[in-house]
């Protein structure tokens, strides 16, 4: 059974193209994780502050397992939560 994360980010103005451009890069190396189907950073067309991630894995334990353990998982969660504007809305999908 595949495992979807889904998560609305949104950033304040004068931050959101540095994030964003961090984020791409730390896609790049997410793709490459065992059991990553897909790793996706999209920007709303109508309001560029706002950033959504769509991860597939898998599994559910995917995430657990082998993201999380990534060398720059945290570096990349201390990104996003350093730097939002609003509480991030989480998405869980089974597949």
């Amino acid at each position: 059974m595949g495992f979807i994360v889904v998560l609305f980010l949104e950033f304040p103005t004068d931050k959101v193209d540095s994030i964003k451009s961090k984020l791409l890069h730390a896609a790049a190396i997410y793709r490459k994780d065992p059991e990553t189907v897909e790793w996706n950073v999209q920007q709303d067309l109508t309001d560029p502050k706002k950033i959504t991630l769509v991860e597939k894995y898998e599994r559910e334990s995917s995430l657990t397992e082998i993201h999380r353990k990534n060398a720059i998982y945290q570096e990349t969660i201390d990104l996003i939560t350093s730097n939002v504007s609003k509480p991030i809305e989480k998405h869980f999908i089974h597949t």
